[in-house]
């Protein structure tokens, strides 16, 4: 699906190493055996770890660095040339201020009472963010049942 395959010895000598995911390791590991695809375009679904490539034990090469969001503080500040981190949850969410990256996402559990991970992004919105549009600017419109917001703001 992600057309991985036209590039592949190219990115097997020179892995861009450009996303970082940080959040719960044993959940995010469990959610990278989810396979990813599109109906109907003839192609067979791909685990979503195979797409990722996240570093594990004894591996040649991977795109994607994992940190446990309860160890981050041992791994900050993370690697310059990320060009992408994913804060998944309100432990990861938490160390928001010390991320520098070009695009940082957050994902919020909406199902659980504790609200603080979205307290944290709505500040930064609301005191240091410019809003963007998700479909104008991005390009992009939310699938049913997701919501989404996103801003920019100075490192």
């Amino acid at each position: 699906m992600a057309r991985l395959d036209l590039a592949w010895d190219a990115r097997l000598a020179l892995p861009a190493a450009d996303l970082a995911i940080i959040g719960t390791t044993s959940w995010l590991r469990e959610e990278f055996e989810a396979h990813v695809g599109r109906e109907n375009d003839g192609f067979p679904s791909s685990a979503i770890g195979s797409l990722l490539m996240p570093k594990v034990a004894r591996v040649a090469t991977w795109f994607t660095r994992l940190y446990s969001s309860t160890r981050l503080a041992e791994h900050l500040p993370l690697p310059h040339g990320l060009k992408a981190v994913i804060l998944d949850g309100s432990g990861a969410i938490k160390h928001l201020a010390e991320i520098e990256a070009p695009v940082v996402i957050c994902v919020l559990d909406r199902s659980v009472g504790d609200e603080t991970g979205a307290e944290i992004v709505t500040q930064l919105r609301n005191t240091r963010g410019e809003p963007l549009s998700l479909s104008n600017d991005l390009g992009w419109h939310p699938p049913p049942g997701v919501e989404a917001l996103a801003f920019t703001v100075p490192l």
